[in-house]
């Protein structure tokens, strides 16, 4: 009895590998597909308003526009699907290098304060002493990084966005925390998987929680975990812990 159910649950087991492998083979299958007619899209989209600008065509320079974000923004979301399939799949390498963290967040500093300050936010930097240096890919952290602020920018306005980081032992911590909307406990509960917390939101701010979900599993591959904290109009918190 003991040999047939373990020999069934192993199945059940292998059966259910199959299918997560085949889902992420058609997922980046369909991704690569999709970024061909996406790419001319954007390629057509692109001449049409040079020439509207150039011929001062105003009433067909918004309608180009429009196509254009539409067409980026769907691109970013095939990035961010082919992404997480690699990393299902088991196919997404990482670059591990000895990273400068002062150096790092620079460069994040940089690319976040005129995110920030669309919604006219402010951007607060806090570090820790003696960061020194980690061995992670710096690109893929900066990624991480960057998504989480974009976020934050997103769901926040005329407030305070803060990046944070301090070494503990041998982990680095670095926290990005807003005062903007927040979630409640029944959006942080669907937020477990990091889905788009609420259709309403995702109307008035965008997004589709494909971001924060390539965010969790690039951590969990660099070796780390993505934590979130949250409260409604109050703002959120996510704490990236890495090795």
């Amino acid at each position: 009895q003991h040999d047939h159910s373990l020999k069934a649950l192993t199945d059940a087991k292998d059966e259910a590998e199959r299918a997560n492998g085949a889902k992420s083979d058609f997922l980046a299958k369909m991704s690569h597909e999709l970024r061909t007619p996406l790419s001319a899209v954007l390629g057509y989209s692109k001449i049409l308003l040079e020439d509207a600008e150039l011929r001062g065509r105003s009433e067909q320079i918004a309608d180009l526009q429009k196509i254009s974000v539409a067409g980026r923004h769907m691109l970013a979301m095939v990035d961010d699907i082919l992404e997480i399939a690699k990393i299902e799949a088991g196919k997404l390498a990482l670059h591990i290098e000895a990273v400068d963290v002062n150096g790092l967040l620079d460069e994040i500093e940089a690319v976040a304060r005129p995110m920030a300050a669309k919604n006219i936010n402010t951007l607060v930097v806090e570090r820790g002493e003696a960061l020194g240096t980690m061995r992670t890919d710096a690109t893929r952290l900066r990624q991480t990084v960057l998504s989480l602020l974009s976020n934050a920018a997103k769901f926040t306005r005329n407030g305070t966005i803060t990046i944070s980081s301090k070494r503990i032992g041998g982990w680095i911590e670095i926290a990005v925390t807003d005062t903007g909307i927040g979630m409640s406990q029944e959006q942080l509960a669907q937020f477990a998987n990091f889905t788009q917390a609420d259709a309403k939101i995702a109307a008035v701010y965008g997004g589709t929680g494909l971001g924060l979900s390539l965010s969790q599993n690039l951590c969990r591959l660099m070796g780390g975990t993505l934590e979130l904290d949250s409260d409604v109009d109050k703002g959120s918190r996510f704490v990236i812990h890495l090795p």
